[in-house]
């Protein structure tokens, strides 16, 4: 695990560049955000299967400081949840954290963290963007979400009884089709970037886990063991987070 640092202070990036220079490729990186509050098994279980099923060379997890689509919603302080980050994918040469978007004080867009990002690399990064599934319907209204477009690849992940067109006994009743969640893109996005978002898929096996129900577990003093790696487990213990 690696730290990606500030512009101009790029550190393992230059390793990345020296390659892309001999070879005049773009590398294939793929981009994780959210709030991390906590992480958790299952953004990996999604770091990993999109890093191999797309041939990543790297991930970024980039948690965000504000999340403009999160505002007024409690958050455990930016570094441990930068802490939290790093701890889990220590073990995972191919994972590394940024903090892009913790240096800022405003709410945090995607948009600026994809340009950010580009010019740390010189304009070398293929960058894919994952998304569930479920945020497809939000997608319409992310900020300048059609230059956006223009600038990264969106992949959108989803689990099993996500990608069927018929619905089934495993999915609720009401929940939109999967093709039904692009409906709302085709007001926001062109039509031929809509058609590339249906095309990125990946399918991610079933992990029932969620941030929501880790912090509920730690306020019910309930175990949160094989739910977050062992190391974060231990940290969120050690500094006393999320018991209120």
């Amino acid at each position: 695990m690696r730290l990606v640092g500030p512009i101009g202070q790029i550190g393992p990036i230059s390793r990345i560049g020296s390659i892309s220079r001999v070879t005049a490729r773009m590398i294939p990186i793929g981009l994780l955000g959210g709030s991390f509050n906590p992480i958790h098994v299952g953004h990996l279980v999604v770091a990993e299967e999109a890093r191999g099923r797309l041939g990543l060379e790297r991930v970024l997890f980039v948690p965000a400081r504000v999340s403009p689509h999160k505002l007024g919603k409690p958050l455990a302080p930016a570094e441990d949840r930068l802490r939290m980050v790093q701890l889990a994918i220590a073990d995972n040469s191919a994972f590394e954290a940024s903090d892009t978007e913790l240096r800022r004080g405003e709410p945090s867009f995607s948009i600026d963290t994809v340009q950010q990002l580009r010019e740390q690399s010189g304009g070398e990064w293929d960058i894919h963007f994952l998304v569930g599934a479920d945020t497809l319907a939000e997608l319409a209204a992310w900020h300048r979400v059609r230059e956006l477009a223009d600038m990264c690849k969106f992949v959108v992940f989803s689990r099993p009884e996500e990608r069927g067109a018929e619905p089934g006994p495993s999915r609720a009743e009401g929940t939109p089709r999967p093709q039904d969640a692009l409906d709302p893109l085709r007001a926001a996005l062109r039509d031929d970037q809509v058609a590339a978002i249906a095309e990125r898929r990946i399918e991610i096996p079933l992990i029932g886990v969620s941030s929501t129900d880790i912090r509920r577990r730690v306020r019910e003093g309930r175990s949160i063991r094989y739910l977050v790696p062992e190391a974060v487990r231990r940290y969120i213990v050690a500094k006393g987070l999320y018991r209120q």
